[in-house]
């Protein structure tokens, strides 16, 4: 993969990162999600809020596999 390739890529990653941060922290009202990790979805009220959580925190491993592995 070229230079200018991989930057864009990385660069795109972090903007998914950037987002689903901010939807988790929407979602959880603070950030106190990244301390605590998943184990925190569990005391919000909301069945939608918690899957909305799971979805976006199962992003943000998936974007921290792949800059692990490029």
């Amino acid at each position: 993969m070229s230079v200018s390739k991989s930057k864009n890529l990385e660069r795109k990653l972090e903007n998914f990162a950037k987002e689903a941060k901010n939807e988790l922290n929407n979602v959880c009202g603070s950030s106190l999600w990244e301390n605590l990790g998943f184990i925190f979805f569990d005391q919000l009220e909301d069945s939608e809020k918690i899957a909305k959580a799971n979805f976006y925190y199962g992003q943000l491993q998936i974007i921290n596999e792949i800059k692990f592995s490029i």
